[in-house]
């Protein structure tokens, strides 16, 4: 990992000098699993939000040896969606697909803004790139500086769900073992296993197979993948269906025994998420910022952003065996709150001493009676280096099919303005297909039923996956857009790049 500090180091040095360690390339490795189809599908954000009119997109499409079968390039030179069927379209026995970008114009970011979509025969799974081959030893000598464990691994407790993850091999072949911890209230368990993996390629474990008596019990899952030379790979975790349906999201860093990751001062971090009415909504907060006690409380607030109510507030050690868990309509409930009325809701965290955690990360969870949709995230910090006076482009994919349910929230967590109007920009695969101006206060959300949107504004869009983009000074303007599948209830989401 990366210390925090070093990347905002980095992007003033952008700032001061954009051309200073320019990137021309960024990639990601997508796995092919079982029972799914793959595609890849992004916003030529190269052009919309940078100018750059000559971007080669190559695809290498790889076999179960780690040995290659074929690369296809694709010139990205539209201001519109490109969605590529990595097996209907091109080698449908593959068993992964290395994507690569190049430009000669600089890129800035080594990690494309691209979302890994696996459909199943009654779920889609939704993630934007998480691991990627580095482009040089340089790269390799910043990213992988500090080794920590992955976390942000949900357990599932549904008998009908497994929880699953996936490791990918780098360029080299993978031959190793890899340790499984897990921290509850009263043991510490642990279980290794070796793995062979070839290179390019992946291998999924379900917990249940694994360690079976682990898929009964509640507690923080770390992971101690190998070191991998020349790859950055957060695993693929999830969870999986009897009929083989899952959804995914990745890992995180467990930065518990990581020193220094922490801002100048103990002011609060925070973000503000929307409530669906139609989906249950759950917050987990796993003990893996720096060493730190934080204070969590969770606000409700109504559609122009004034506290409804708050819970009581919550510590949370890190590192420790606890972690905490919040269901938003029982805690509405307990803070005599009438949940109908609660537009979004704010996670708030206060460090009980010193200063505040650079990354306080955690899952937010909709779901409705199946596989949930667990979002990996972390809380804001006005610390982060940001403008007041330079337009923010913020951007990400909606699911644009019948048989899900897809709602668009646009969250403001702002501190300038009371409220924060943008235009929110759609683009299908031909390109521009309209907008909607929204209006959104501080602390609240303003979420648009998707399939109720295009109706209103006549809009028929071309292709699986529609993608939404806003431009605002207002850096702190987020989104998120979730799915649901109608028939299943399996659920997928993903927050704005």
């Amino acid at each position: 990992m990366k210390k925090l500090l070093d990347v905002e180091k980095s992007r003033s040095e952008h700032y001061a000098d954009n051309q200073r360690n320019s990137v021309h390339r960024s990639s990601l490795l997508v796995p092919a699993l079982p029972n799914s189809d793959v595609s890849i599908s992004f916003l030529n954000h190269f052009l919309i939000k940078r100018g750059i009119t000559s971007v080669g997109c190559k695809v290498t499409a790889i076999d179960n040896n780690g040995k290659r079968i074929t690369s296809r390039l694709t010139t990205i030179d539209q201001p519109r969606v490109y969605t590529i069927y990595l097996q209907r379209d091109f080698v449908p026995n593959a068993a992964s697909f290395l994507v690569e970008f190049f430009s000669s114009e600089n890129i800035f970011i080594p990690f494309p803004a691209v979302m890994v979509n696996h459909r199943t025969k009654n779920a889609l799974s939704g993630v934007h790139s998480f691991n990627r081959v580095l482009a040089d030893v340089f790269e390799d000598d910043d990213v992988n500086a500090i080794h920590v464990q992955e976390a942000a691994i949900d357990i599932v407790q549904n008998p009908g769900l497994s929880t699953f993850f996936v490791l990918a091999a780098g360029p080299f072949n993978l031959q190793a073992p890899i340790t499984l911890r897990l921290s509850t209230s009263d043991s510490e368990l642990s279980h290794s296993l070796n793995v062979n993996i070839p290179r390019f390629t992946q291998q999924l474990f379900e917990l249940r197979d694994v360690v079976p008596a682990w898929s009964q019990l509640q507690g923080i899952l770390f992971i101690d993948q190998p070191d991998q030379k020349l790859f950055y790979g957060r695993l693929f975790v999830g969870q999986i269906a009897k009929d083989g349906s899952f959804v995914g999201n990745h890992s995180y860093y467990d930065s518990s025994h990581v020193e220094g990751e922490f801002w100048a001062d103990n002011n609060p971090s925070f973000r503000t998420y929307p409530v669906i009415q139609e989906l249950d909504a759950l917050i987990r907060f796993y003990p893996i910022m720096s060493p730190s006690e934080i204070a969590l409380t969770v606000i409700f607030n109504s559609s122009d952003g004034k506290q409804l109510g708050a819970t009581s507030t919550r510590n949370l050690l890190s590192p420790s065996a606890d972690f905490f868990e919040l269901d938003l309509r029982k805690s509405a409930i307990e803070a005599s709150v009438d949940i109908a009325a609660v537009n979004s809701f704010t996670v708030q965290a206060i460090p009980l001493s010193g200063n505040t955690p650079t990354r306080i990360n955690h899952q937010i969870v909709y779901r409705q009676s199946a596989i949930e949709s667990s979002i990996n995230i972390s809380l804001q910090n006005y610390n982060v280096l940001h403008s007041k006076s330079k337009v923010r482009t913020s951007w990400g994919q909606i699911v644009n099919s019948p048989e899900f349910d897809t709602w668009l929230s646009i969250i403001n967590d702002g501190y300038e303005d009371p409220t924060s109007t943008v235009e929110v920009k759609f683009f299908d695969e031909s390109g521009y297909l309209g907008s909607e101006t929204v209006h959104v206060s501080t602390r609240s959300a303003t979420t648009m039923k998707i399939l109720t949107m295009l109706l209103r504004n006549n809009l028929t869009p071309k292709g699986e996956f529609v993608w939404y983009e806003i431009e605002c000074l207002n850096y702190f303007l987020t989104a998120f857009s979730i799915s649901r599948h109608i028939k299943s209830n399996h659920c997928t989401g993903e927050h704005s790049f």
